[in-house]
This record gives C-alpha cells, structure tokens and sequence, in this order.
C-alpha cells in the first residue's frame, strides 16, 4: 500500500490532470500527498541571466531587474503549490508541498529518499526518439534512480479530435461502401 505518495509537478494542462488522479488514489489509499515542484532551467518560464553576467563588460553591473524576475518566478511556484495543496485538502487528502532548484530527476529521487515516499508520481512530456536523447526525460531517469516504485501519468489521447474516428468520417465511408 501505498501510504506516502510523492507528486512531482508543473502547470502544464497536462499535469493538471494528472493531479486529479493522484488525489483521487490518495482519497481510496488513504495516502499523503507530497506536492514537489522544480525550479529548473529546463522550465520554460525560468528566468535567464541578462548577457552581461557572462562578459565583464560593466563594472559593478545592477543585478536587480533579474532578482525581482526571479522572485516571480519563484512566487508563481509558490503560488501554484498552494493552489494545488488546497484542492487536495478540500478533496479530504493530507498534503504538503515544497519547492526546490536544480534537475529535476535527481530532486525528485533525492526528496522520495528524504521523505522516504512510497510512490513517486511523474507526468510525461512525451518525448520519444532523438528528443529525449538530446532533451532528456524527467520520468526516465526517475525510472531508473527512484528508491520506490514510479507511477508515469501519461494524458489519454484525445480520440474525437482524431478525424479518422470523427463520425463524419464514419458517414461517408458508409455512403461509399454502399454505392
């Protein structure tokens, strides 16, 4: 059984729905939930230094504007955390967040030690062949690392988008058959 449940997350869509089903196993199991999300520059909205950190161009060069950027950043974090922590207790779920920096993978494997999780649950970008040799996957190498058992919440494919299966399609190839 699981009773400590590790949830890695970000504030893509698909995450999102991920985190409906692991409230909803937490509630049958009785579990904990252990909200993590991961300050990384892999991230999209992480906040890049400005180029003049990298050459000594400026003496003394005023590093504010990227501190508040990164207070933000940080915040927003913060704020989703919350969001997401405060849904899982209104569902009757015990939950925790934190947040923390670095890679992604070894955070994760590194807090499921830690916390001594029983489950870790990660999305999937869904990154396949030369993208996830050269990007790397977050659930691959929790797969691999993780002192505990991994859970990879993979979003169902949306089948009514798909025109091959839209009735549409459907109706006419019974019109063509039938003539």
């Amino acid at each position: 059984m699981s009773n400590k449940i590790l949830v890695a997350v970000n504030s893509s869509p698909k995450n999102l729905l991920a985190f409906d089903s692991v409230v909803s196993l937490a509630k049958k199991t009785g579990a904990t939930l252990m909200l993590l999300h991961v300050l990384s520059e892999e991230d999209p909205d992480y906040p890049v230094f400005p180029t003049y950190i990298y050459y000594q161009v400026l003496k003394n060069p005023d590093h504010s504007e990227y501190h508040e950027r990164w207070l933000e950043y940080e915040q927003r974090g913060l704020d989703f955390l919350r969001n997401l922590t405060q849904k899982a207790i209104a569902a009757e779920v015990e939950a925790e967040y934190i947040q923390l920096s670095g890679n992604p993978g070894q955070v994760i494997c590194e807090l499921a030690v830690d916390w001594s999780a029983d489950l870790i649950v990660v999305g999937s970008r869904g990154l396949q062949g030369l993208n996830e040799m050269f990007l790397g996957s977050v659930s691959n190498y929790v797969t691999h690392h993780a002192p505990c058992s991994v859970l990879i919440m993979r979003t169902p494919i949306d089948v009514e988008s798909d025109s091959a299966f839209s009735p549409e399609s459907t109706d006419s190839q019974q019109e063509l058959t039938a003539n």
